[in-house]
């Protein structure tokens, strides 16, 4: 409240009693309340609200008892408000404050980390023609005719879910998963690291944020050596909660103008199931 006091217009006082304020003013009035640390004042003008950390002093000398002649030890002259300060009037005590507990700040959020989380030992997978189908993980891709999949690749890399590839084996694509505590983060160095930890000369030839089945990804193209041989590569990595789906496409270094096509044909047709289209995915 910018000011001492508060003015309701209201009856003319019967009694008076005179505040002196803080800063000289006197108001005359008969104080009637106290209430949230104000005085409640019947002035001739109307009522008044004084907020008691305002008041230098009470003086009811100059109220109706006095002129009446009471012994009420208030009739007896001034009543400080500063320093050790009591309640003028008994009937009209400071009410109790509340105690506030202050609130303990959230904590911070878990740091998203990659957690192992071993494949399911038995991955239903199909293929219609050209697609292949994998209902365990719920996606599907197109897969080039003439090409099949490789069995067993879950069981020996421990992480891909599938591969395919051509008879000659001279190029790979394999879908692997990387399962976080939280929101996974594409561009993770432990991505970088098993690259790094597959092929020797490891190099990144490019990266760049891409939209794959309407989702962010990321791509990278990189090189490395493998057995000897010279091997170009395509890596997406994309997001369907808190898992990460990696597409990594691999092709020998004398094969690439052909294959590097066909990968990214596969890589672009990746695509989420919903539960009603796992039967009849789209072409």
């Amino acid at each position: 409240m910018a000011s001492a006091l508060v003015v309701f217009f209201v009856a003319v006082p019967v009694a008076a009693e005179e505040i002196t304020l803080k800063d000289g003013q006197k108001i005359t009035g008969a104080v009637v309340g106290f209430e949230k640390g104000m005085f409640r004042v019947e002035t001739e003008y109307g009522f008044a609200l004084v907020r008691k950390d305002k008041v230098q002093s009470i003086d009811f000398g100059k109220g109706l008892a006095a002129k009446e002649g009471s012994s009420s030890p208030a009739s007896s002259g001034m009543i400080p408000t500063t320093g050790a300060e009591k309640t003028p009037a008994p009937a009209f005590p400071a009410p109790a404050k509340a105690a506030t507990a202050t609130p303990k700040p959230a904590p911070p959020p878990p740091v998203s980390r990659p957690i192992d989380e071993p494949l399911p030992a038995d991955i239903r997978e199909r293929v219609e023609g050209t697609t292949y189908i994998n209902e365990t993980f719920q996606f599907s891709f197109y897969k080039p005719p003439g090409w099949k999949v490789h069995e067993g690749v879950p069981g020996e890399t421990g992480r891909a879910i599938v591969a395919i590839g051509p008879e000659d084996e001279r190029t790979l694509l394999f879908v692997d998963r990387q399962v976080w505590s939280g929101p996974p983060d594409l561009k993770s160095d432990s991505i970088e690291a098993n690259l790094r930890r597959t092929y020797q000369n490891y190099q990144m030839l490019s990266e760049s944020a891409i939209q794959l089945d309407h989702r962010p990804a990321l791509r990278r193209e990189f090189t490395g050596v493998l057995d000897g041989a010279e091997w170009r590569g395509v890596s997406v990595r994309v997001a369907q909660g808190n898992r990460v789906f990696g597409l990594v496409g691999l092709t020998s270094a004398e094969t690439l103008q052909f294959h590097q096509a066909l990968l990214n044909k596969i890589i672009n047709s990746f695509r989420f199931l919903s539960a009603d289209s796992a039967a009849s995915p789209a072409r």
